[in-house]
């Protein structure tokens, strides 16, 4: 198959997508498909003149995931990179190739990758890609929307709320809970912007650092315990994973 494997954005989880997309398109060139490592927002400016010959050129795009900062994204050093300084989210050629594609893998990670925009778009324009779709997307990337869905179909979830930038003062008492709680982005993931705390001085700077991303967080009690992912296929669970991550937030 010719594979389009989409990563990298302007989220706050660029370079997270970028390196677990290249992990993705080499699999997939393994498997032997035609796979290639496309920027969703960068693009490819200098393409073949036939785009057919892309899913064939040597090195199938996997230089744009070298030499990826372990620091947060420089996103305005990114925007001034795009040869055409255009805004448009979608780089030079990437519609194109998508739809040249027998499939588009979707490697993003966070923003309008994975909150349904994306999807949303691609189904417009009558693009195949993996995953959710943009409704699905849309639900589970608001994990304050996520909560109020669990909680009246009955599912167990920590007790919790979701505030404002203008709420920010709120106590942690006037809010029913009480120490320890964590405090995270209500949208976004890679654990960017989450914090678990102890007390008052704690809760004040994860609320100020967790605003910095968005204008929504989530706080809810914390729960100590093991860490469990498990995956979806077609309505069947896969196995689970446990996440062996000893990184500790705060």
């Amino acid at each position: 198959m010719k594979i389009i494997v989409l990563a990298g954005g302007l989220s706050t989880e660029r370079d997270v997508s970028l390196a677990s997309a290249a992990g993705i398109c080499n699999t997939l060139l393994e498997k032997g498909h035609d796979a290639f490592l496309l920027d969703v927002f960068l693009g490819l400016e200098n393409a073949p003149e036939n785009l057919e010959d892309v899913f064939t050129l040597p090195g199938h795009g996997l230089e744009i995931a070298k030499n990826i900062s372990e620091t947060e994204p420089d996103l305005a050093a990114v925007k001034a990179s795009r040869p055409d300084q255009s805004d448009c989210f979608f780089g030079p050629n990437v519609i194109e190739l998508c739809r040249l594609a027998d499939m588009t893998f979707l490697g993003l990670h966070g923003g309008e990758g994975e909150n349904g925009k994306l999807q949303a778009s691609f189904d417009l324009l009558g693009i195949r890609y993996t995953g959710p779709d943009s409704l699905g997307c849309a639900v589970a990337m608001d994990k304050g929307l996520t909560k109020q869905i669990f909680m009246e179909a009955g599912v167990d979830t920590p007790s919790g709320v979701c505030l404002y930038k203008e709420d920010s003062d709120c106590s942690l008492e006037s809010l029913g809970l009480s120490f320890p709680v964590v405090v995270k982005p209500c949208s976004g993931g890679s654990s960017i912007g989450v914090y678990i705390v102890n007390t008052e001085d704690e809760y004040r700077q994860a609320l100020k650092n967790s605003f910095r991303y968005e204008n929504e967080v989530v706080v809810e009690t914390y729960i100590k315990g093991r860490e469990f992912a498990c995956g979806v296929i077609d309505g069947k669970a896969t196995s689970s994973d446990r996440n062996h991550s000893k990184k500790r937030m705060v």
